[in-house]
């Protein structure tokens, strides 16, 4: 639900154009256009070429790390999905975002766009690119040496492929066909009523007392109303699942199709693309589709006093 995505490989890889092919400028922070806030272009002279190419100075750097740590932490704050694009070949450039990750949440992804990308596709390309999107060929050799000593992401993050991005931007239904029974706790059932929490059933919670209860249990899923419970509390704004052969979504107020669209159907398992949208707009009061793309359970719409047993 809360993902950010980190860009891999050298000048010349195909960032910009992965990001443009994926309709994803929106949603990226890019270094390159931080550095361009903050100073002119300058010239360089390549004694090897003999030719002058305008490149940004390199005294603008450290503040802009600091300008893309900020923005990044931001938006990963308010719950939005971030893309950041960069280099980040060594793991210690990845390590960098670890404590946002744990802070808030967040699953981590390594688009990896060095595979099958030569050094020579990589300065040829280099060649052809005109004004600042040029790179001193020394750096491009040195950013691929650092790859090819150091392939592997840390262990808590993820390595993707390019043609990866949209099914790490899907949300992956839970098969709950193993439990006995599914029940949902609305916000308004009393204390005494509450089930007895037993392993071989699952549990749904929008009860605040319930949480503070049967929250750390594993089979307990506890679901946000507001806002301030999705982006600032870590709850989940709604939960898809499988369950007798049927697929299911519950949320506290219904979520239109468009906001799931596509959902694709991946070895009997249903994925939903919900990666773009920021955590909070999941529980805003839209109007209902008048046909649901999948069998829904909202908050809004049932008796917030009683259990409610999922068949």
């Amino acid at each position: 639900m809360r993902k950010i995505f980190l860009l891999r490989g050298a000048p010349g890889c195909g960032k910009s154009s992965f990001i443009a092919r994926h309709h994803l400028q929106p949603y990226a922070i890019s270094r390159d256009s931080v550095r361009l806030l903050l100073a002119d272009l300058t010239v360089y002279y390549d004694k090897k070429t003999k030719s002058l190419h305008e490149v940004v100075p390199r005294y603008v750097t450290e503040q802009t790390e600091k300008m893309v740590d900020d923005l990044v932490e931001h938006k990963m704050k308010h719950g939005e999905t971030v893309i950041v694009d960069g280099t980040h070949i060594t793991p210690e450039k990845i390590e960098h975002f670890k404590p946002w990750v744990d802070k808030y949440r967040y699953e981590l992804f390594v688009v990896d766009l060095m595979q099958n990308t030569s050094l020579d596709g990589l300065l040829k390309r280099n060649q052809t690119r005109m004004h600042y999107d040029w790179v001193k060929p020394a750096v491009i050799k040195k950013m691929y040496e650092d790859y090819e000593a150091n392939p592997e992401v840390p262990d808590w993050a993820y390595r993707i492929l390019p043609h990866e991005m949209d099914h790490a931007l899907s949300q992956r239904e839970k098969n709950l066909d193993h439990f006995a029974h599914v029940i949902c706790v609305p916000d308004k059932v009393k204390a005494e009523d509450f089930p007895h929490v037993h392993i071989s059933n699952f549990y749904f919670s929008f009860n605040d007392e319930f949480n503070q209860k049967y929250g750390s249990y594993r089979n307990v899923i506890s679901l946000g109303k507001t806002r301030e419970e999705v982006v600032k509390d870590f709850r989940l704004p709604f939960f898809v699942f499988k369950f007798h052969h049927k697929h299911f979504l519950i949320s506290a107020y219904p979520i239109r199709n468009e906001m799931l669209d596509p959902i694709k159907k991946v070895k009997g398992v249903w994925h939903y693309s919900t990666g773009l949208y920021n955590v909070g707009d999941f529980v805003q009061e839209f109007p209902e589709n008048e046909h649901p793309h999948v069998h829904q359970f909202n908050l809004s719409k049932i008796d917030a006093t009683r259990l409610l047993h999922i068949w």
